[in-house]
C-alpha cells in the first residue's frame, strides 16, 4: 500500500449493507475517511435471495460514501460468509539462483504463486492466499525475508476457496451496483486486525460476529486462519 491509496470495503448482512471508505496515511495505516450503510433484507440464513435488492442497497451506500469522501468509487473488496469459505493450509520451498543475493520481493512473489498450484475441488476457486511465516535455511522465522541472506526459504501460508456459486452471485451483484470486484474475504479474517491486539494477535482465538440473522465464526492458531464457517440464528 502508497500513501493516499483508497480501500473500499462492503459488507452484506442479513439486516443491513454497510460499506467503509480508508485512505493509507503517513504511518502506512489504514484511516477510515467514510461509513455508511442501507437497509437490506436480500440475505436470509445466509443465502441470496434477493439480488436486486442487495445491488441497490450497495448502491446507495456507495452513493453517499462518494458524497463524503469527496471521490467516485469504481470498485471494492466484499465479505463472504465463513459457510462459504474453506481453509487448506499450504507451504512451499525455494531455492535462490544466487545464494548470495539475498531474497527478492520477486522471489517472494513468485513463492506465492506457487502455492496456488493445489488441486481445487469441484465448485470451489481460490479467492486469497494468506502468509503466515517464511522459515530461513537455518530455521529462522520472520514475516518479510525480502533481505535476508539465506540460500532458501519455506513459505507456510493458508489458501482461502470459496464456494464458487457464490462468488458468481456476489459479482453479478456488484457488477449490477456497478462496481468491480477488489477480492472477497471471509467476515472474521476481515475483522481480526480490528478487533484484536498486538499481543491478540500471536493467541489463539476464536471470534464469533454475532448478527441479526448469522452468527460467524473465525479460529486462528497465532498467525494462522485455520477454520471459519456460520451459524444460522434459529427463530422460533
Amino acid at each position: 500500500m502508497a500513501i493516499g491509496d483508497i480501500i473500499v470495503g462492503i459488507d452484506i448482512g442479513t439486516s443491513k449493507v454497510s460499506t467503509v471508505v480508508g485512505e493509507v496515511n503517513n504511518f502506512n495505516q489504514i484511516e477510515i475517511i467514510s461509513s455508511t450503510s442501507s437497509k437490506c433484507e436480500g440475505i436470509k440464513k445466509g443465502k441470496i435471495i434477493n439480488e436486486d435488492e442487495i445491488a441497490l442497497a450497495i448502491a446507495k451506500t456507495i452513493e453517499k460514501a462518494e458524497e463524503e469522501a469527496n471521490i467516485k468509487i469504481n470498485s471494492a473488496y466484499v465479505t463472504i460468509p465463513g459457510k462459504y469459505a474453506t481453509i487448506v493450509q499450504n507451504n512451499v520451498t525455494k531455492e535462490l539462483k544466487d545464494k548470495y543475493s539475498g531474497i527478492s520481493a520477486r522471489d517472494v512473489g513468485q513463492t506465492i504463486m506457487q502455492l496456488r498450484d493445489i488441486e481445487i475441488p469441484d465448485g470451489k476457486t481460490i479467492i486469497d492466499i494468506v502468509p503466515n511465516e517464511f522459515i530461513l535455511k537455518d530455521g529462522t522465522k520472520t514475516t518479510d525475508p525480502v533481505g535476508s541472506l539465506s540460500p532458501e526459504f519455506t513459505l507456510n501460508a493458508q489458501i482461502i476457496l470459496a464456494d464458487k456459486d457464490y462468488t458468481r452471485l456476489l459479482s453479478s451483484i456488484l457488477k449490477k451496483a456497478g462496481l468491480d470486484i477488489d477480492g472477497m474475504v471471509p467476515n472474521t479474517l476481515a475483522e481480526r486486525n480490528l478487533i484484536l491486539d498486538v499481543n491478540e494477535l500471536h493467541d489463539n482465538v476464536m471470534l464469533l460476529d454475532i448478527g441479526a440473522g448469522n452468527t460467524d465464526i473465525g479460529v486462528f492458531e497465532g498467525e494462522s486462519f485455520i477454520y471459519t464457517n456460520t451459524i444460522p440464528l434459529r427463530r422460533r
